[in-house]
Order: C-alpha cells, then structure tokens, then sequence
C-alpha cells in the first residue's frame, strides 16, 4: 500500500469515529410506575463521573464512576443522536403496571428527552445502548448502584 493510500484511510477513519459529547454533559433517566407507581428510582450521570441515585423510598446516594465506566458512558454519547429521538416511544396501550422511564441528556446545555416503557417498541440503537447503559442490565450504572449504595 502506498503511503498516500495509508494516509488518506487514516483520514476516513479519523473522520468517521464519534467526537465525544461537549462538556459539561449529565443524563438523567428516572422512572415512574410499576406495581407502586413509584417506578424503581432515578440516576443522574455528569460529564466529571459523579452519579447520584434517588431510591423509590426517596433516599439518596452518590458515587463516582471510575475512569474506564466514565469512558464507556462517554463512548456511549459520542454515538447518540439524541436530535433524531422521538418525544416518546410508550405506546398507546401501556397495560398492566410497566415501568416508565423518562430520559433527559443535557450537553452543554442543550437538552434532548425522551420516554419508553420497559420492554419497549423498537427504538433507535443509540437510544437503546444508552439506555442499557443506563438502567439495562448487570454492567448498567443502575446495577452499579445496588452495589454501590447499600
């Protein structure tokens, strides 16, 4: 391969990957229903890795996340679109005590939201990795907090 060609596919590639989200940044997704209708807690994320945590019964926690899960939730946004999310992706029917979450990203002071149910219609892939990230499964910042704030 020629120098040429290597230089102008490291451009490419250069200009293809993500830039990371303008500081200062927080996401916050906080819950509502459920058999309570209390949903099962809020978590808001900053851009400098602090999260605080309100507990259904309205206790709270913070904690700091360690660079490499700062990095990951960083990595996360750089790939979102939050300007092409719908207002809201909960159907019409929303039967049978389904836990609300409502999605609020502020970069730099420009504030995106969004609402879903669990188990939800599909959403756009960044929505959803964020929302994993957030509140999915056993590597979430919301299972982080189980652990974290007992």
């Amino acid at each position: 391969m020629k120098l040429s060609q290597l230089f102008l596919a490291l451009i490419v590639v250069t200009a293809c990957a993500a830039a990371p989200p303008e500081k200062p940044w927080s996401v916050t997704v906080s819950t509502s229903g459920g058999f309570t209708g209390k949903g099962i807690g809020a978590w808001t994320i900053t851009s400098d890795g602090n999260v605080l945590v309100r507990k259904m019964n309205r206790e709270e926690c913070s904690f700091k996340l360690t660079n490499d899960e700062l990095d990951h939730l960083t990595s996360v946004l750089a790939n979102a679109k939050p300007e092409r999310w719908r207002e809201s992706y909960v159907p019409e029917n929303t039967c049978c005590d389904r836990i609300e979450y409502s999605l609020q990203y502020d970069e730099a002071g420009h504030v995106e939201a969004t609402r879903w149910l669990d188990a939800p219609p599909p959403m756009p892939k960044d929505l959803a990795a964020l929302a994993d990230a957030v509140v999915g499964g056993e590597k979430s910042i919301r299972a982080m907090s189980a652990e974290r704030c007992k």
